[in-house]
């Protein structure tokens, strides 16, 4: 990783005009490319309420989404994120 990629990171990932004001050197980069950054801007469809009321019991009703493979992984070697979350007590588990 290059100094300016990775004082972005250390610094929270602040837009080009604040980490040019804060080290000079770095006035004349023109752009930074994070992907965390782009993950983050991703946009999302949503579904239509297809249930209009939820359950009347814990486990009858499960909604599950699986995100990846994600091409950064973490230190646990995963790259790849299931979630489930319950209808009724809309208990999240995720994995």
């Amino acid at each position: 990783m290059d100094f300016p990629s990775l004082l972005y990171a250390q610094l929270g990932h602040p837009s080009l005009v604040k980490i040019q004001q804060i080290v000079l050197n770095l006035s004349k980069l023109s752009n930074l490319s994070c992907e965390s950054c782009y993950l983050g801007k991703e946009s999302y469809n949503s579904f239509s309420c297809s249930v209009l009321q939820r359950t009347s019991s814990p486990f009858v009703l499960v909604y599950s989404d699986i995100w990846g493979p994600s091409l950064v992984t973490s230190n646990l070697r995963f790259q790849c994120l299931v979630i489930f979350i319950d209808d009724f007590s809309r208990c999240t588990y995720l994995f």
